[in-house]
């Protein structure tokens, strides 16, 4: 039995037409993977973000209370473990964040102190988010 011409057109153009719409319904699929992709990437971003700048304030907070405990207090290096800061368990090895505390007096006898912090968090470099405070302390009161 033999199908005539016209019927072997409409069921090549259905399969065409088939795979033209599984096409563009992948296409859209991937791009709804990497806009989600992206919006996540951002989120994450801007968590880091957020985390670096409240680090800072800490910062600020304990070199102003290590400074009324000990008024010869010029800095440290304060390393803050992710469990510290409630970070998942796959953040990685090392520390999870790494603030910077210096007090600078202004001259040798006395006076204005300045006290600069540098929070980086994380520490490593690729997706290091870097906050920085500056405050100018006077002995006046």
């Amino acid at each position: 039995m033999r199908i005539p011409p016209r019927r072997s057109r409409r069921r090549g153009l259905t399969s065409v037409a088939v795979l033209v719409l599984l096409f563009v319904i992948a296409l859209v699929g991937a791009s709804l993977v990497r806009l989600s992709v992206t919006f996540r990437d951002r989120a994450r971003a801007h968590d880091r973000s957020l985390q670096s700048e409240l680090l800072a304030d800490a910062g600020l907070d304990r070199a102003f209370a290590r400074l009324s405990a000990a008024p010869g207090y010029t800095g440290e290096r304060w390393e803050i473990p992710a469990e510290a800061l409630g970070a998942a368990s796959g953040a990685g090895p090392g520390t999870a964040a790494l603030v910077t505390i210096r007090v600078e007096t202004a001259s040798p006898g006395g006076g204005a102190r300045t006290v600069r912090v540098q929070a980086d968090y994380p520490p490593d470099p690729p997706r290091r988010v870097r906050s920085s405070r500056e405050v100018v302390l006077s002995d006046t009161p």
